[in-house]
C-alpha cells in the first residue's frame, strides 16, 4: 500500500476545508453544467444552505430543551435534554463524517463535490429529523397543557 493511499482518509477533510476556503472566496461560481470546480462550487453552496437549516432548527431545539429543563426537578438524577441534545448532535456529526469520509472517487478532481454532497443528504435528513423530534415535543406538551386545563 502507497504512502498516498495510507494518508488518505486523512488528507480527505483537509482537502475538504481548502477546497471549501477557496469558494468562499467566490472565485468560482456554481455552475451545474460547468466544470468541475464549478460543479463543486453547487456542492458546496448545497451544503452551507443544508447547514444554516439544520443550525436554525437545532437552536430552536435547544430553546425547546432548556424549557424542558427549567420544568425539571434539580434533584433528579436524570441526563438534562440539553445534554442529550448536544451528546446526540456530536455523536451525529462524528458518524456523517465519517460516512461521508470515504468517497468512491478516489481521490480524483469529483472527491471533493462527492463528500459535500453526502454530507448535504445526510444533514437534510438530520433536520427533518430533528424538527420532527421538536414537533413531537411541542404536541405533547400542548397536549399535557389541555389535560391539565380540564
Amino acid at each position: 500500500m502507497t504512502v498516498v493511499k495510507k494518508l488518505l482518509p486523512v488528507l480527505a477533510p483537509l482537502l475538504l476545508l481548502w477546497a471549501t476556503s477557496a469558494f468562499a472566496d467566490d472565485d468560482v461560481a456554481c455552475n451545474p453544467d460547468g466544470t468541475q470546480m464549478e460543479m463543486n462550487a453547487c456542492s458546496f453552496d448545497d451544503l452551507q444552505k443544508a447547514d444554516d437549516e439544520l443550525n436554525a432548527v437545532y437552536r430552536e431545539a435547544m430553546a425547546f430543551a432548556k424549557s424542558e429543563d427549567a420544568k425539571t426537578d434539580p434533584q433528579s438524577d436524570d441526563e438534562s435534554a440539553v445534554a442529550i441534545l448536544k451528546k446526540a448532535q456530536r455523536d451525529w456529526i462524528k458518524t456523517r463524517d465519517r460516512k461521508c469520509g470515504e468517497p468512491s472517487s478516489g481521490g480524483g478532481s469529483m472527491q471533493s463535490m462527492e463528500i459535500a454532497s453526502c454530507r448535504t443528504e445526510l444533514t437534510q435528513a438530520r433536520t427533518e429529523e430533528l424538527r420532527s423530534m421538536l414537533e413531537e415535543g411541542r404536541a405533547a406538551n400542548e397536549d399535557a397543557e389541555s389535560e391539565g386545563s380540564n
